[in-house]
């Protein structure tokens, strides 16, 4: 059984005058939420033991929202 956990897309953008290629998407991580990410070719890379592919956070996880996310402390019935 598989499960699909995000989603990428392919963009297009300008680097120092060149076009470049690049994916740019979201991970669903469950409870804690979702996260955008953007994979970048590694053009740094010297050796075959480098990394082909940069994964980067764009942005903080986003929570997913409940009814209950904002109550404080002492609002919470024990």
């Amino acid at each position: 059984m598989s499960k699909t956990i995000g989603a990428l897309w392919l963009k297009e953008y300008d680097k120092d005058g060149q076009k470049k290629k690049m994916f740019s998407g979201e991970i669903d991580l469950g409870a804690l939420g979702t996260v955008g990410i953007a994979i970048f070719k590694n053009e740094k890379k010297d050796k075959e033991n480098q990394p082909d592919y940069r994964i980067v956070l764009s942005e903080k996880p986003k929570e997913k929202s409940a009814d209950n996310n904002n109550a404080k402390e002492e609002d919470i019935d024990f």
